[in-house]
C-alpha cells in the first residue's frame, strides 16, 4: 500500500512539475522543443541544461575581450541577439562567450547544444563548444565557418560524466580573426536516456567548402599538374632472342607501387605478431583494393615520441627493430614522429620547469642521440619530425630564454636540428605543424609564426629539409584553393618539399561531404610539386585517437571517404595496361610514376617479366626470348576483324570473322579482361576466315578479343 502510494505521489509530483517547467518555457524555448519533435521525431525535452528563457539565459552568460551590444533579430525565432565585435588573438579563445550550465547533466546524458549565428565579416570563423568549466576537457567541439544570414547550429554529445550545475561551460571561442559575430538563441536540450546519440539531428552547415564544385576552377589546373608532375613516359622495346625487333608481342605494363608517399600512422603492436596483434589491421596495412596494393609509408602513432620510447607504451624497442623491417621487407618506408615536442606535457616526467636549464638541454642532446643511433631504428626513417608544433609549444624556448647563449631560448632549436643530421644525414628533416592548411581560413593564426620561426632556422644555418602539414581539419574544413594558395607560399619562399603528414577530419561533417574532401584534398596535394606524400594519421575507427579514420569503420567496412580514397589512389591514378609492340617492336605509354612490372608475352604464349622504376622517362630495351619475329601478327595488323555478338553471356559462343587474303598458318587469339589481364591464349588457322569461340565461366564484365594485331570488345552480361 505505501510502496503504491508513494508511486503515484511521485508520478503525480512529476507530472506537475514537468506542466510547470512547460509553462516556464518562453516562446524560443517552446519552438525548439516542438521543431525537433515534428522534424526529428524527438520526444520531448526532459531537461533545460540552461535556462529555459532567452532573459534567463542571456542574465548568466559572461564574456571577455571586445565589446557587446544586444537587440532584437527581428522575424527570428529568438528575441534577444547578441553583437560581439573582437579583435584576433593569439588562439582562438582569447575572446569568447561562456554560459555556465544551470541544471545538473548526469553521466550518459544524451545533450544537443545550438546556437544561431551570422557575421558580415569576410571568413568570420568561431569554435562552438561544451567543456569543463576548469579542466577544459570538451565534450564536443565545433569549428565553424559564419554567414551572413542567420542560421542555426547544433551539435549533439553523450555526457562523459557527472556535471552539477556550473560544472559545464557552453560557450563560443571568438579570436579567430577581426570580427563582428552576432549570435542568439543559446541552448542545451537535454533529452536523457530516452534517444540514442545517433538520433540527435547535427546543424552545422558543412555540407560545402570553398572549391568543392565540379567545374571548380582549381580541377582542371590540377589535373594538368598531375599529368605534367606525376606521369612519365614509357617505350618498351622488345627484341627476339637473335636482337631483331618483335612486332605483335603483348606487353603489360602493370603498376606495383606509388612512387609518390599514401600512408598513414600505425599502432606497432598492431600487426607483426605485436601483443595486440590484429590481422585485419595487418591485411589492410598491405591490402586495401583487394589486389594487394597498400599503403607504401607509414608513421608509427607514438612509439617514437620521447616518453613513448623511454617508456616502451606499445611496443619493446626489440619488438620495433622487428616491426621496422618488417615494413622495410614489404616495400613500406616509414617516418619518424618526432624528436622533439618542446611542452613539459609532452615530454618525460623529469622534464618539467624545476630543471636546470643545463639539465634540459643535456637530456634532450641525450635522447635524441640514443634514439637516432639505436640500431634497426634512427636511421632507417625515410625522414624525421625534428620538432614538432613550435609554434603552440614554446615551454622549451621560453625556459632558456635569457640565459648564456640562449637570447630567445630558440637557438635550442638549431642545435637539435644540426645534431639530428650528423646522426641521421639520409633522412630528411622536417619541421611539422597543424597551424596552416586546417587553420588556413583565419590567415593571422598561426602561419605567419610558422613562417617567422622558419626563417629563424634557415638564417641560424639548421638543415631545415621539409615542411609537415598536418591536416587535422574542423568540422568546417578549409577550402581547397586556399589549400593550394599555402603550398604555393611555403615552396615559392623555401624550396622544401612537404608532405601531408597527419589527416583526419571532424566526425560532424556529413560522410558524404567527408568523402568528397579526401577526394580534394588528395588531388590538389597529388597535384603540387613540393609534395611527396599524403599520410593519415590512422585509417581505422578501432584505432584512431578521435574515433573517425578516414577509411574503415570499427567493422572494418569501407567508409565513403574510404571509398574515395581506393578508387582515387589505385584506379584513379594507377597504371594499369596492355599493348602491342609495331613494326619496330616497341609499345609506348604513359604512366604514373612507381615500379612496375613488365610483362612480354610471346607469339607461342611463354611470358618474361622485369621489374622497373619509372621516376623519369624510361626507354627500356627488352630482350626476350621469342624465336623470330611474329609477322603473321604483322600482316593481320590492319585486315577485316569483327567479333559478333559483342553483347554475351558467359557460357554462350562469339564468332570471330576476319578476311584470310594473304595470311597463312596461324594467328594466335588472346582474351583479356578490362585491367590487361590475359584470359584466353590459342592459336587460330588463319585461312578459316572464321572461328566460333565458347567464353566459359567468364565473369560479367569488359573483355578485349584480340586477333594478330587487330581486336574487338566485348560485354558479358550477368544472368
Amino acid at each position: 500500500m505505501n510502496r503504491t502510494y508513494f508511486t503515484f505521489f511521485s508520478i503525480t509530483i512529476g507530472l506537475l512539475l514537468l506542466c510547470t517547467r512547460l509553462q516556464a518555457q518562453d516562446p524560443y524555448h517552446v519552438y525548439l522543443d516542438t521543431f525537433l519533435q515534428n522534424q526529428y521525431n524527438l520526444p520531448a525535452v526532459q531537461q533545460w541544461a540552461l535556462p529555459n528563457t532567452e532573459t534567463a539565459t542571456q542574465a548568466g552568460m559572461y564574456n571577455y575581450n571586445g565589446t557587446t551590444t544586444t537587440f532584437n533579430p527581428g522575424n527570428q525565432p529568438f528575441s534577444i541577439a547578441t553583437r560581439r565585435s573582437v579583435t584576433a588573438g593569439s588562439n582562438p579563445w582569447d575572446a569568447g562567450d561562456i554560459f555556465p550550465n544551470t541544471s545538473t547533466i548526469n553521466p550518459g546524458d544524451q545533450c544537443l547544444v545550438i546556437v544561431w549565428l551570422r557575421s558580415e565579416t569576410p571568413g568570420a570563423k568561431v569554435n562552438f563548444y561544451a567543456e569543463h568549466s576548469s579542466t577544459y576537457d570538451k565534450q564536443v567541439i565545433s569549428t565553424v565557418k559564419v554567414g551572413n544570414t542567420w542560421k542555426i547550429y547544433a551539435v549533439p554529445f553523450t555526457a562523459s560524466a557527472a556535471f552539477p550545475a556550473g560544472l559545464l561551460n557552453f560557450g563560443l571561442h571568438l579570436g579567430y580573426i577581426n570580427q563582428v559575430i552576432e549570435y542568439g538563441g543559446m541552448a542545451c536540450l537535454n533529452y536523457k536516456n530516452l534517444v540514442n546519440f545517433d538520433q540527435l539531428p547535427i546543424f552545422l552547415n558543412n555540407d560545402t567548402y570553398p572549391g568543392i564544385e565540379p567545374d571548380a576552377p582549381w580541377r582542371a589546373a590540377a589535373a594538368a599538374d598531375i599529368e605534367q608532375v606525376r606521369k612519365a613516359n614509357l617505350n618498351v622495346q622488345v627484341l627476339t632472342s637473335g636482337g631483331q625487333a618483335l612486332a605483335g608481342a603483348t606487353v603489360r605494363v602493370e603498376m606495383l607501387q606509388h612512387a609518390f608517399k599514401f600512408g598513414t600512422a600505425v599502432v606497432s603492436n598492431k600487426f607483426n605478431g605485436g601483443w595486440d596483434y590484429n590481422p585485419v589491421y595487418e591485411e589492410k596495412l598491405l591490402n586495401l583494393d583487394g589486389k594487394g596494393h597498400g599503403f607504401n609509408e607509414v608513421v608509427f602513432e607514438n612509439d617514437l615520441k620521447w616518453p613513448g620510447w623511454e617508456g616502451e607504451w606499445f611496443s619493446t624497442k626489440t619488438e620495433l627493430q622487428s616491426d621496422v623491417q618488417w615494413l622495410k621487407n614489404k616495400g613500406i618506408t616509414i617516418r619518424g614522429h618526432n624528436l622533439a615536442w618542446p611542452n613539459w606535457t609532452y615530454s618525460p616526467s623529469d622534464i618539467n620547469p624545476a630543471v636546470t636549464p643545463a639539465y634540459l638541454k643535456n637530456r634532450v642532446r641525450a635522447h635524441i642521440n640514443d634514439i637516432l643511433s639505436y640500431p634497426g631504428i634512427g636511421t632507417e626513417m625515410i625522414d624525421w619530425d625534428v620538432l614538432n608544433e613550435i609554434t603552440a609549444n614554446v615551454q622549451y624556448a621560453d625556459f632558456l630564454a635569457g640565459t648564456p647563449g640562449y637570447t630567445t631560448g630558440r637557438e635550442l632549436y638549431v642545435e637539435i636540428f644540426k645534431q639530428a643530421d650528423s646522426l641521421a644525414p639520409n633522412s630528411v628533416l622536417y619541421l611539422n605543424d597543424y597551424v596552416a592548411i586546417e587553420l588556413g581560413d583565419a590567415t593571422n593564426q598561426g602561419i605567419e609564426v610558422w613562417k617567422s620561426r622558419l626563417d629563424e632556422l634557415v638564417a641560424a644555418g639548421a638543415p631545415v629539409e621539409g615542411i609537415g602539414f598536418q591536416g587535422h581539419f574542423s568540422a568546417s574544413p578549409t577550402g581547397i584553393p586556399r589549400v593550394k594558395q599555402i603550398y604555393d607560399e611555403f615552396y615559392n619562399t623555401y624550396g622544401l618539399e612537404s608532405k601531408v603528414t597527419e589527416y583526419d577530419i571532424d566526425a560532424l561533417v556529413p560522410q558524404a561531404t567527408q568523402a568528397k574532401y579526401m577526394r580534394d584534398i588528395l588531388t590538389i596535394t597529388f597535384a603540387h610539386p613540393s609534395q611527396k606524400g599524403f599520410l593519415m594519421w590512422g585509417f581505422w575507427d578501432g584505432a584512431h585517437w578521435l574515433g573517425n579514420a578516414p577509411l574503415f569503420r570499427e567493422d572494418w567496412s569501407l567508409k565513403p571517404s574510404g571509398v574515395a580514397f581506393v578508387d582515387q589512389v589505385f584506379h584513379q591514378w594507377w597504371t594499369d595496361t596492355t599493348g602491342f609492340t609495331n613494326n619496330n617492336g616497341t609499345y609506348s605509354t604513359r604512366g604514373f610514376k612507381g615500379s612496375y612490372r613488365i610483362t612480354v608475352t610471346c607469339a607461342d604464349g611463354s611470358t618474361q617479366t622485369q621489374e622497373i622504376n619509372l621516376d623519369n622517362d624510361v626507354n627500356l630495351v627488352f630482350q626476350s626470348n621469342c624465336l623470330a619475329t611474329n609477322t603473321l601478327a604483322a600482316q593481320a595488323s590492319n585486315f577485316y576483324f569483327q567479333v559478333a555478338p559483342n553483347i554475351t553471356r558467359s557460357g554462350t559462343p562469339i564468332n570471330l570473322h576476319w578476311n584470310p587474303d594473304g595470311l597463312s598458318d596461324q594467328l594466335p587469339l588472346y582474351v583479356y579482361d578490362c585491367v590487361g589481364k590475359l584470359m584466353l591464349r590459342e592459336n587460330v588457322p588463319a585461312q578459316l576466315g572464321q572461328y566460333t569461340r565458347v567464353l566459359t565461366d567468364f565473369p560479367a564484365g569488359t573483355y578485349i578479343v584480340r586477333l594478330g594485331n587487330a581486336s574487338a570488345r566485348v560485354l558479358i552480361q550477368s544472368e
